[in-house]
């Protein structure tokens, strides 16, 4: 079985390193392409803010327009930190959560904590190599918490994991390469229909943004093993690399400015879903954002969705809810606080300042035949961005 699943892993790998090639080629075809240079417009307004025509030219005097920067704008000058080290997400958070079982149990009654931070170090200045990792508490696959001595003794933990390191590579513009400790692909798919967004895995990852080429804004191929959920440290997981369990395949694609969408196909442990999820803008229409997720697997025609909106109704206040519906053996590998079952929810946000940020979060299930944890569920969070308090100040 190991002889064969790596047979299977070279197999992929060949054919994705092939496409690299072959689009490297098309790369390189399309710069050696002649490019037409047009003359100045008569209609072109004398003053455009940031360009200048360079007076005297030849090509100035033949009436063909040279365009340079503006001396006159001077960018401002990057932090010095921002040179080597790139903070994509940093949070401090605490919540109280409060979760009923059907059968009327409690099974949470407790204020927690959260830190979460992900960034990488670049290997050179332009940012086409580096080294990418994530930090964060929670013990398990869909845990990104620890457990306070407030509330409910379930006991009390404080324990912060390295849950993903890998390598980054974009040898060609249009295309990086992943491999070691990685985080889900979702696509436009959230938790709630994908994996928890503190899940894990180890494998690697190629990503293609060629959408001339590929006729979709992202392309991307996942190979490895997601697994060991109780697990969340990396070194005890790395031993997995030799392993296959999961594969994906994941496309994206933007229609005009409003509408994203992505669909992917994804084999885990030998059964295969197709998710696909697409967010609309309707600005003025009612609702700011309406999204709609679902899956479908195959090996036992399962089907589960999620359809919701969300609206600004004040400055600092976001209103957002809808209906779920996710299937009793879907393997409680997605969002905690969703699990299985059809269910409604409420989420709001409020910002208390540029940094700080209130929720509450609230569900309810709705004519499930079968027992689940959370029959209702309560959460109230207070969230700041570190990364956005950290960039403010000008450290990175």
């Amino acid at each position: 079985m190991a002889t064969a699943t790596g047979r299977h892993r070279r197999t992929v790998w060949t054919g994705v390193l092939t496409a690299l090639a072959v689009l490297a080629g098309a790369g390189r075809a399309a710069a050696q392409e002649p490019r037409l240079v047009a003359a100045a417009d008569d209609d072109a307004p004398d003053n455009v803010p940031g360009l200048l025509i360079v007076p005297g030219s030849t090509a100035a005097a033949a009436d063909a327009a040279v365009i340079v920067p503006s001396t006159q704008r001077t960018p401002a000058a990057a932090p010095l930190l921002a040179r080597w080290f790139e903070m994509q997400t940093g949070t401090v958070a605490t919540r109280f959560r409060y979760t009923e079982a059907t059968s009327g149990v409690v099974g949470q009654d407790q204020q927690q904590l959260s830190e979460q931070f992900k960034a990488r170090f670049k290997i050179d200045q332009a940012g086409s190599y580096g080294v990418n990792f994530a930090l964060g508490t929670g013990n398990a696959f869909v845990k990104g918490w620890n457990n306070t001595a407030l509330g409910t003794p379930s006991g009390f933990s404080s324990a912060v994991f390295v849950k993903q390191l890998f390598v980054s590579a974009s040898p060609l513009k249009g295309i990086e390469i992943q491999a070691g400790g990685l985080g889900i692909a979702r696509g436009e798919n959230s938790e709630v229909t994908s994996y928890d967004n503190d899940g894990y895995m180890i494998g690697e990852r190629i990503t293609l943004k060629q959408p001339r080429t590929l006729h979709v804004d992202e392309l991307s191929v996942t190979t490895g093993y997601l697994g060991d959920s109780t697990t969340p440290g990396l070194s005890q997981r790395f031993h997995r690399i030799s392993e296959t369990n999961y594969f994906q395949v994941l496309a994206a694609k933007r229609f005009g400015a409003r509408l994203s969408s992505s669909t992917d196909v994804t084999t885990l442990a030998g059964a295969t879903t197709v998710r696909s999820a697409f967010k609309l803008d309707t600005p003025n229409r009612g609702l700011d954002s309406i999204r709609f997720e679902q899956y479908a697997r195959f090996n036992d025609a399962a089907y589960g969705y999620l359809i919701s909106g969300e609206r600004l109704v004040a400055r600092r206040f976001t209103l957002s809810g809808g209906l779920a519906d996710i299937d009793r053996n879907y393997g409680s590998l997605n969002a905690d606080r969703f699990g299985s079952g059809r269910r409604w929810f409420t989420t709001n946000t409020i910002a208390l300042g540029r940094e700080i940020s209130a929720q509450i979060f609230y569900t309810h299930t709705v004519q499930n035949s079968y027992t689940v944890q959370n029959r209702q569920a309560l959460q109230l969070l207070l969230t700041y961005n570190v990364a956005k308090g950290l960039q403010r100040s000008g450290i990175l």
